[in-house]
């Protein structure tokens, strides 16, 4: 399928000089709803595994905004996530009127780790959104799976995608297993096997033995990707 892709700067008020940065996917034959994905805490837009998900997603004929969050923009550090979720809304909002969706039409909404989260958090707190779909969800600090980051799950009221690998330090895949119970519409988990944080899997890792990189790791999974946006 032929994608179209393009910059842009957003229109968004809260951000530094008034805009942020963004990359726009139009398929020639666009299907389903369309999608705004958001990098991690120390990525930008223009990270690889944030190309490789919006790339992915593009290919199953969704239009697609990935974007910088408000700190990325200004080159400082990530701040709480839920300090982050007013600046993602008028993200949003500026990437509704960039690609002229009809005013009723719900987004799916994430993107990779911390930026996933912050799509969470939104949405618990009031955002409309046909679903959220997360890379790499950031469950625990490295080395805390104590340290849960789950409080709002109970109020996420739409269906989730979780793309994870098995050696994420992030997020122990037995407990998200477990925790995916506490939201309250259907959750689907795919796993990528030997993959860590970013989907990256090291040949030491892979059961076959063959390295992956987060492109390579998100086209084996494309299919189960397909499926679920279908459902939107």
């Amino acid at each position: 399928m032929t994608v179209a892709t393009d910059r842009h700067e957003l229109a968004v008020p809260a951000a530094r000089d008034g805009v942020v940065d963004a990359v726009t996917y139009r398929p020639e034959r666009p299907q389903g709803r369309p999608v705004l994905l958001v990098p991690g805490a120390g990525g930008s837009l223009d990270s690889e595994p944030l190309v490789a998900l919006a790339d992915a997603i593009a290919r199953c004929g969704h239009r697609v905004v990935r974007a910088n969050l408000l700190h990325h923009q200004a080159g400082r550090r990530a701040p709480r996530a839920e300090t982050a979720v007013p600046g993602f809304r008028e993200i949003l909002t500026a990437a509704h009127l960039l690609l002229g969706a009809p005013s009723e039409e719900h987004w799916i909404l994430g993107g990779r780790s911390y930026g996933g989260r912050v799509a969470s958090l939104a949405v618990a707190s009031g955002t409309p959104a046909a679903g959220l779909l997360f890379s790499g969800y950031p469950l625990h600090p490295p080395g805390r799976p104590d340290r849960l980051r789950v409080d709002h799950w109970p109020n996420v009221g739409v269906p989730c995608l979780f793309i994870q690998g098995d050696h994420d330090p992030l997020a122990e895949v037995a407990l998200l297993r477990t925790h995916r119970r506490k939201l309250p519409r259907r959750s689907e988990l795919v796993v990528v096997p030997g993959g860590d944080h970013a989907l990256r899997v090291t040949r030491a890792r892979s059961p076959d033995g063959v390295a992956r990189s987060p492109t390579a790791a998100l086209a084996e999974v494309e299919p189960e990707l397909a499926r679920w946006l279908s459902d939107r």
